[in-house]
């Protein structure tokens, strides 16, 4: 079977002749490994360096981005993939350079953020950030504004997915692209929107039934490019649980993610939702009831496992299962045996193996390797 071939028996519920691999993202030091040469593949120092290639003009971040999604194409084909999809980017561009390491987006006397990357470590983040919504007040007035704007024309689609469909291009002629779009939920890390969904659930129900409005619109607009295959989502557990009460999401997410959904299947689209953490208090009504079709970054050691999430959810697609951590701090022995469980429990349906998450700096080439190894080497 060729990639295109295992894809679509995948989607199709039918067996293929080995499982398909894919990574959402390695980081920009072990793809250098692997490959042997400087690449800038993914993770936090990509974002980096892009947000830093602004400052050299246009001209050098379009040539930046166009290296990146080469060498993230030879990568793919260096590992083997079946399936990718272009990895999580910044859209933001710096105003000043404060120094090597740190830059400012925004005004300095106005709402503002600071980003630093950490060169040992490489990472890279928010050091402050006067621009977020502080209150419940202020999220609740900047989404009212955001709904009062409307929907944006289709006209801007083309440019708001441009790198994502050049990145499309480069990928034809080897394997399935996963698009990513259509996406929304509660984001786990803002206290406001926390708070919100317990003071202003009725609020926040309406906001996603005009974000499903937008995805429904981007849906189609994807599925006249070729995709068949539309990543979304957004973190909304921990390894603990989930961030959002079952109840909360029945009745803030659950219509919109169903609408959704529908049009996708009508579309002959799979729409997956991707969330790090123990989603499980909220598997029923995340996947049961929406009619949600795939589950990505499915992280084993939050104890979601292929074998236990297909147990209950027979026809669910899911991505991903090879721990980040097992990977990065794991040995050799260890990455295999957590990649064999999973190819194990599939028997080789409705998964799409790899990575839960970002192969992070410091992830030894050689469990990297030893991982798709084993994918290779597992025949349903």
């Amino acid at each position: 079977m060729t990639p295109f071939q295992r894809f679509e028996a995948v989607l199709g519920h039918a067996k293929p002749d080995k499982v398909p691999f894919y990574f959402p993202t390695i980081a920009c030091t072990v793809a250098s490994e692997l490959l042997g040469r400087p690449v800038d593949a993914g993770a936090d120092s990509l974002h980096f360096k892009e947000e830093l290639s602004w400052f050299s003009g246009e001209d050098a971040h379009a040539a930046f981005v166009d290296r990146h999604q080469r060498d993230a194409i030879a990568l793919n084909l260096f590992l083997r993939a079946d399936v990718v999809r272009e990895t999580w980017r910044s859209p933001a561009r710096p105003t000043r350079q404060i120094d090597s390491h740190t830059l400012l987006f925004g005004p300095e006397d106005g709402p503002h953020v600071i980003k630093r990357f950490f060169p040992e470590q490489q990472t890279y983040g928010v050091v402050e950030d006067t621009l977020s919504p502080a209150s419940v007040e202020d999220l609740v007035a900047s989404l009212r504004a955001e709904m009062a704007r409307g929907i944006q024309p289709h006209s801007r689609l083309e440019e708001a997915f441009a790198d994502q469909l050049r990145f499309k291009r480069l990928a034809d002629p080897h394997f399935p692209t996963i698009g990513s779009g259509a996406g929304f939920g509660i984001p786990m890390t803002s206290e406001a929107w926390l708070e919100a969904v317990a003071t202003e659930p009725e609020f926040l129900a309406d906001y996603f039934e005009f974000r499903a409005d937008d995805a429904i619109r981007q849906i189609a607009w994807l599925r006249e490019r070729g995709y068949r295959f539309i990543n979304a989502g957004v973190d909304i557990a921990s390894r603990k649980g989930p961030v959002l009460s079952p109840a909360s999401f029945r009745s803030i997410l659950a219509r919109p993610l169903s609408r959704v959904a529908a049009e996708c299947r009508r579309l002959g689209l799979v729409y997956c939702f991707r969330t790090d953490g123990n989603a499980w208090a909220l598997m029923d009504d995340l996947f049961g009831s929406t009619g949600i079709q795939a589950y990505g970054e499915v992280d084993r050691e939050a104890t979601m496992a292929v074998g236990a999430i297909h147990a209950r959810f027979p026809g669910l697609i899911v991505l991903g299962n090879v721990s980040s951590s097992v990977l990065s701090q794991g040995t050799e022995a260890q990455v295999r045996e957590e990649t064999r469980a999973g190819l194990e429990e599939s028997q080789g349906l409705g998964y799409i193996a790899g990575p839960s998450n970002a192969v992070v700096h410091g992830t030894p080439a050689r469990n990297v390797l030893a991982m798709v190894e084993e994918i290779e080497r597992y025949r349903p």
